[in-house]
């Protein structure tokens, strides 16, 4: 869960905001070139502004029932996006042609890696678009940004942006495109799709919420089909020194479909804000609602109701059902998790707002690539500080971004840092790095392990080993094309790595003696890497389901002769209250000497809880890891702490663990190589020594049954080797296997 605060701070900051007025009537401004590309596009909008104002004369309303995930995560810059917590709601939406619309929530359930609020109470006002008819539209998070200090927004008023197709529009929008992008085929009738570009004018003189994107349009009809791009604030000032740390932007994705061959109702919604730091590189913090709607139930309107205009501005209210019977509900569509796992937050790239493009003027950053290159604590090194620079040439060199960080380390006395060159252009990457780094050992370790951070400040265990290595290294990287990360990557270079002492240890635990640091063998070699990465957002441990892997081959030329090949499989999937984690790692390290710091080592906090830290290590290892987990019918009702504060129900899982693994030393060769990882010796008279690590000596395996509780981000189990030598209780935070 590291990491977890400081996304939801940046969540935090990324909230948006509008006017919340009725919009003024249509002013007689006269259309020109600059706010239509062409005299065809202004009658297209023309034509689409008078469909889009009225409701279709035979919808009087609608009742649906619609399934929403609202998921917490991140984008770390190597392509590969988390998932914290995702809660599912099932919903019944009743709508109808004045504007009136309410939500309510009769289902709700949740899995989550730490024990957090839930977002679902914190909304005051429903989250869905009931219809893309109208003048505004309306955001999320009940507040508008155009009051001053985040206060809640106040009884009937609204949170709104202004919708491209408004009466309005040419006092915000510029618009281009027209031309016919597919073709869909409904029943006995194809209906061509144009889309619309549209931009915000430039010379805005008052602040507002605004679209940049794509409209897509039913040519024939001039009713709006799709609705993709992002929201963000135009024509408002600066958000101070906290907004010259943080960005944030709201992309959206609504999707309609034809009902009785009439009118467009919605059929897919996506929300998702992005909230960027500029002290990290490419990284995001993202929130997330996927909608889907289920089968609509028409009302014809009413003469009254026909009479009256339609769409006026009005609370889209929002009510939940009691706890015990939002726990209750059974009728869900999609298993947890389908929803998000279908989705990237790299969707949104190309109508990405100016901060996150890789056009416009260059940029100079205060940024590095991870929160440690700022500050860290380790028991090598003590505590680190740093700083970073991010040059991105942009239009100046379109794709190329140059990085460096440098930092000290004030136990060690040593300063360590990096020089980053890196090329861009569709789906290839070229890069050249250079420097001194503090890099980690250990072996089948996690996406969402990120190394040594703050944590170490606080910390009775630094869960890692180190090698003090300097490198000069040349990338390439071809991304594959699909959404979720997936790559190859060859890295050529040379390498010097060399050992360290374990020397410090946190204040607060004064008078712990340090761990050993491993050994390392020390040389200058040739190190080339070829690696391929398939879905890595999916790990099994984390939320984000599906079927992930890994693939790499690792060779060593110089002083450090050796070749290394590693591969790994997992998968995650829910079925309703069941839970399944899957994940499987195989490595093989050959030549006459290999060096320790390429060893495979497992142990309590890699892969086989029942044993001691990195107890077994060798030059051949397997481990494989599963957990299933089902849900109990039982104190499942969230709890409330305040009015808009929840935390998920104790909902307490039966859990189950199952890993086993091997590492083997067959060469003299190999067994030398783990005893160079060193010695633990028995204090006082250190008379008494015994290898840190050593062979497995077969399968070695253990199993664990237990609870998991809120939504399996709190574990408490009791764990057994699997060669009878007694139960260890494990209590751990987080979806680890």
């Amino acid at each position: 869960m590291r990491g977890f605060a400081s996304v939801a701070a940046l969540l935090g900051a990324a909230a948006l905001g509008a006017q919340s007025t009725e919009p003024p009537p249509r002013p007689s401004i006269a259309s020109d070139s600059i706010t239509y590309a062409t005299p065809a596009v202004q009658r297209l909008v023309e034509s689409a502004v008078a469909r889009n104002h009225r409701v279709p004369a035979a919808l009087g309303g609608y009742t649906v029932r619609a399934e929403s995930e609202l998921s917490v995560g991140g984008l770390r810059r190597e392509g590969q996006e988390l998932a914290f917590t995702i809660e599912q709601t099932n919903s019944e939406l009743t709508w109808d042609r004045t504007g009136a619309f309410a939500q309510h929530v009769t289902g709700y359930r949740v899995q989550q890696l730490g024990l957090t609020f839930a977002m679902l109470p914190m909304f005051r006002d429903a989250w869905v678009v009931p219809s893309l008819y109208g003048n505004r539209l309306a955001l999320l998070f009940g507040s508008d940004s155009a009051r001053r200090g985040g206060r809640a927004t106040e009884p009937g008023r609204r949170v709104l942006a202004v919708h491209p197709l408004a009466d309005d529009h040419e006092r915000y929008y510029r618009f281009r495109g027209g031309d016919t992008a597919y073709v869909i085929v409904t029943g006995d009738r194809s209906i061509p799709i144009v889309r619309l570009l549209v931009t915000p004018r430039e010379d805005l003189e008052t602040p507002a919420v605004l679209f940049t994107g794509e409209l897509d349009l039913d040519v024939d009809r001039a009713h709006l089909v799709r609705m993709r791009g992002a929201f963000a604030r135009a024509g408002a000032r600066s958000g101070g020194p906290l907004g010259a740390v943080l960005q944030g932007v709201a992309n959206v994705e609504l999707i309609n479909r034809e009902l009785d061959g009439r009118f467009w109702l919605p059929s897919e919604q996506r929300f998702e804000v992005h909230a960027s730091t500029m002290l990290l590189a490419d990284t995001r913090a993202v929130f997330r609602i996927v909608t889907r709607f289920g089968d609509y139930q028409i009302r014809p309107p009413s003469s009254a109701a026909q009479a009256l205009d339609t769409l006026r501005v009005q609370r889209h209210a929002l009510s939940l059902a009691p706890r015990d019977s939002l726990a209750s509900f059974r009728e869900w569509h999609d298993d947890l998790g389908t929803q998000s796992a279908a989705v990237s937050a790299r969707d949104f790239d190309d109508v990405a707002p100016p901060f996150l493009r890789a056009d416009g003027p260059p940029q100079l950053l205060f940024q590095a690539e991870k929160l440690g290159d700022f500050v860290r604590a380790t028991r090598v090194e003590g505590p680190f500080t740093g700083a970073g620079l991010t040059l991105r040439l942009r239009d100046a060199a379109p794709g190329v971004t140059l990085r460096a960080t440098a930092g000290y380390a004030w136990v060690e006395e040593t300063v360590r840092g990096r020089a980053i060159a890196e090329w861009k252009r569709g789906p290839w990457m070229l890069g050249a790095r250079v420097g001194r780094g503090l890099d980690i050992t250990n072996d089948f370790r996690t996406p969402i392990d990120s190394g040594p951070n703050i944590g170490g400040f606080f910390g009775t265990l630094d869960p890692y080993d180190y090698v003090d290595r300097r490198s000069a290294t040349a990338q390439v990287v071809r991304k594959t094309g699909d959404r979720y990360g997936s790559e190859w990557r060859l890295d050529v270079g040379a390498v010097n790595d060399r050992g360290m002492s374990a020397r410090w240890i946190t204040p607060i635990w004064r008078g712990e003696t340090p761990r050993l640091n491993r050994g390392v063998r020390e040389g200058s070699y040739a190190r080339s890497i070829v690696t391929y990465d398939w879905r890595p957002d999916v790990s099994g441990e984390l939320l984000r389901t599906g079927v992930g892997g890994r693939l790499l081959y690792e060779r060593g030329d110089g002083a450090l002769t050796y070749q290394r090949l590693e591969g790994r499989v997992s998968s995650r999937k829910n079925w309703g209250r069941l839970t399944l984690g899957l994940r499987g790692d195989a490595g093989l390290l050959l030549g006459d000497t290999p060096p320790p710091q390429q060893l495979f080592e497992m142990g309590s906090l890699q892969g086989l809880p029942g044993y001691g830290y990195k107890a077994f290590a060798g030059t051949r290892a397997v481990l494989a890891r599963t957990m299933v987990m089902y849900r109990l019918p039982l104190l499942e009702a969230p709890l409330r702490l305040t009015s808009r504060r929840w935390i998920p129900g104790p909902s307490p899982a039966l859990a189950f663990g199952l890993q086993a693994g091997r590492a083997d030393a067959p060469t003299d060769a190999a067994r030398a190589s783990v005893r160079a990882l060193g010695e633990s010796c028995a204090l006082p008279a250190m008379s008494t020594c015994v290898p840190v690590a050593s062979p497995s000596d077969g399968w070695r395996g253990s199993a664990g049954a237990g609870l998991r509780f809120f939504g399996g981000a709190v574990s408490l189990l009791m764990t057994r080797p699997l060669d009878g030598k007694g139960w260890r209780f494990v209590y751990a935070f987080g979806g680890q296997l």
